[in-house]
Order: structure tokens, then C-alpha cells, then sequence
């Protein structure tokens, strides 16, 4: 082997080897960020939920303000299986007692999801 393609070797080692390992811990190292930051994201995700939801209920008469908003809001809250005991004392709370036929949707919603928290199991 010549000294020219002994430095074409080290040209293209160093070249393309290298920057594409300083690439990949790189992204290790910001995925591992990500993953630092997402639970504080999902708390402050799931608590604007909670305060939805509670907005949503008329405090007198505990009542629902608005049918299709609430059913899809109660919904979202399976998305968040690590809270799911909040999530179902709160839901077990909620008395829906209106005849309307959103009332129908919501109080059958509520049940969906907390049968479906209930289920689920404790994330890893």
C-alpha cells in the first residue's frame, strides 16, 4: 500500500467515520434530554386538562356547559395512564343527571374511561 492511499484511507476514516460517531452520540445525548424534560411537559399537559374540565362544570348546579367539549376532553384523560388514580376520583365525582342527549354521551364516556384507567396498567 502507497503513502497516497494510505492517506486517502485516513482522509475518508477521518472524514466520514468520525463526524458520523460524533453524530450519533449527539443524538443520544439529546434524546436524552427529551426524555428528562417530557414528564414536566405531561404534568403541565394533564393539569390545564383538570382545569378544563373543572371549567366546564357549572359549579351550582353541576351541571355540563358544553356537551361534545366535555365528553372529548374526559376522553383525553386515558392518555395519561400515570395519573390515572386523580383521574378516576375525579371522574367518580362527576354526577351527570341531565336527560339531554350529550348528557347521554357524557355519562357514557365517563364510564369508558374510567373502565378503561381502571385497566390500564402502571407505565414503566
Amino acid at each position: 500500500m502507497t503513502t497516497f492511499e494510505t492517506a486517502i484511507i485516513a482522509f475518508l476514516a477521518l472524514g466520514f467515520v468520525v463526524p458520523a460517531w460524533l453524530l450519533a452520540l449527539s443524538f443520544r445525548d439529546r434524546a436524552k434530554a427529551i426524555r428528562v424534560e417530557e414528564p414536566n411537559k405531561r404534568y403541565f399537559a394533564y393539569a390545564a386538562l383538570l382545569q378544563s374540565l373543572h371549567a366546564q362544570l357549572d359549579p351550582k348546579s353541576q351541571t355540563v356547559r358544553n356537551g361534545p367539549l366535555f365528553a372529548a376532553t374526559v376522553r383525553e384523560l386515558a392518555n395519561y395512564p400515570e395519573y390515572r388514580s386523580f383521574s378516576v376520583l375525579f371522574l367518580e365525582e362527576i354526577n351527570i343527571t341531565g336527560t339531554r342527549k350529550f348528557d347521554n354521551v357524557v355519562r357514557a364516556e365517563l364510564k369508558a374511561v374510567e373502565a378503561q384507567l381502571l385497566e390500564a396498567k402502571e407505565p414503566a
